[in-house]
């Protein structure tokens, strides 16, 4: 059975069972050896490319290819199913001598068939498997000129995934065995009855160093088992001395989260764009009973600077700042919430954040204004986010686009005896604010140049915060 961990001593010691949990919770895959699942997650596709040397027969030698690889993935899965891995294929460009030295001596036109085998690395944490994967390449003729390029198709086998968290897959190297179409006759027996000449073996290819080889991820969630409620409310039945069992949970880190932040202030006009922020301490969590999951951590946003027309006419440039609802003892910000699968099929995030706002460096007509060092909303700022969201590469949820959030009246601006919080509470409070909250687990992909991991992985360059938002929408609508 796994550890049981208590949700208010995720410690050390939690992190370094890691290990063991997974273990015990299975094998990282099996071919073709679980149930169907009983119904089709929704799909995202899944490209990469990738440098290969390929040590082709002398004169010829050894020669660079680039392999590029298309599938499509289920964007999660449960534990006790299978997932299936579609649409697989892999296309190069083979150099035109080497397309003609496969043609019979002297031909200068034809085509090229073949297979490609190739396997398919499966990742998680330090456990890895791996799937073989046959592919054929269709009879494909040469072009008048230039290189060929070739395409190989085939089906992936059915993958068990039997262990909870996010499965990583990366292409490896393929083997090429082509020839021409039709082949080449073999030569004969000589009279003496010596043996046709064999055909010619794969061209065993090698992955080049330092490049990015993952494919795509694959989030597992476990499937609840059945009387996982009926346990819950026996639990909750128990008598007021006798302390309920820790619950039966699954906790893996999460690894360096980047958050992008973006509010606006509705009665302002005013976009407040924070810089990149870090979410620390950053844990997913599983029920293996009831397969209910979480995600926590904590993270501290930097002041933004903004500007807008107060009352619609004076320009006031004024800095804003996120702070925890204790803000006068920590700067650490709270976040987290549970998961869910919505109709679509897609996981989920949805959470309520409490967050106090604090205006400060405030000027009008550039003329500075001093509005305090404490001038701060009246109350917390509730903040009820959802939206897609994958713990393990990444998220995009905002506030309901059509009711916002609140943001409270102010308190405590001004100094010198000059009472300012009348006058920015006017310009500010009201409803239909929102926010918008972007996430980049770089630890999506393990590469050690952050350059090299996959685009989905990676926040954008700083000043395309609203091309990022549009691509992010257009790709998981909510």
């Amino acid at each position: 059975m796994p550890r049981r961990v208590r949700p208010r001593s995720v410690t050390v010691t939690a992190l370094a069972a890691v290990g063991l949990l997974s273990a015990a919770n299975g094998a990282l895959t099996g071919v073709g050896s679980a149930a169907p699942a009983p119904a089709e997650p929704p799909e995202k596709t899944a490209t990469t490319s990738v440098s290969v040397t390929c040590p082709f027969a002398d004169p010829l030698g050894s020669r660079k290819l680039t392999v590029e690889t298309t599938a499509t993935l289920p964007t999660l899965a449960k534990t006790g199913t299978s997932a299936t891995i579609g649409k697989y294929s892999t296309q190069f460009s083979l150099p035109r001598d080497i397309a003609l030295s496969l043609l019979p001596a002297g031909a200068t036109a034809g085509s090229l068939q073949g297979a490609v085998q190739l396997a398919l690395a499966v990742h998680q944490g330090e456990r890895s498997d791996q799937i073989p994967v046959a592919l054929t390449v269709a009879p494909t003729p040469l072009p008048e000129t230039g290189d060929v390029t070739l395409t190989a198709t085939g089906t992936v086998p059915e993958i068990a995934i039997n262990t909870i968290g996010s499965v990583t897959f990366d292409v490896t190297a393929p083997k090429l065995a082509l020839a021409a179409v039709p082949a080449a006759a073999p030569e004969t027996p000589d009279a003496a009855g010596a043996p046709a000449a064999p055909p010619a073996p794969p061209i065993a290819c090698t992955l080049d160093p330092d490049q990015q080889a993952t494919l795509g991820t694959i989030l597992v969630q476990p499937t609840a088992k059945p009387g996982a409620e009926q346990k819950a409310a026996l639990g909750a039945a128990a008598a007021l001395d006798d302390e309920p069992p820790p619950p039966n949970e699954y906790t893996v880190p999460l690894g360096l989260i980047t958050i992008m932040t973006r509010s606006t202030v509705a009665r302002l006009g005013a976009t407040v764009v924070a810089d990149p922020a870090i979410l620390l301490n950053a844990f997913f969590t599983v029920n293996i009973d009831t397969g209910e999951s979480r995600v926590s951590g904590s993270a501290v946003f930097k002041p933004a600077t903004t500007t807008f027309l107060g009352f619609g006419f004076v320009p006031v440039t004024a800095t804003v700042e996120f702070l925890p609802v204790d803000y006068q003892n920590s700067k650490m910000i709270e976040v987290g919430g549970g998961l869910f699968t919505d109709d679509e099929g897609y996981t989920n995030l949805r959470t309520e954040l409490k967050v106090m706002g604090r205006l400060s460096g405030a000027k009008i007509n550039g003329v500075p204004l001093d509005v305090g060092s404490d001038c701060v909303t009246k109350e917390p700022v509730s903040l009820e986010i959802t939206g897609r969201y994958d713990p393990f590469t990444t998220g995009h949820v905002r506030t309901d686009p059509e009711k916002g959030f609140y943001l409270p009246p102010f308190r405590d601006c001004g100094a010198g005896g000059q009472d300012l919080t009348p006058l920015l509470s006017g310009m500010s409070t009201g409803w239909g604010n929102q926010a918008f909250i972007d996430t980049y687990n770089l630890n999506g992909c393990m590469e050690p140049d952050h350059t090299q991991c996959p685009p989905d992985t990676l926040p954008p360059p700083p000043g395309s915060e609203a091309s990022a938002a549009k691509k992010a929408v257009a790709k998981n609508p909510n």
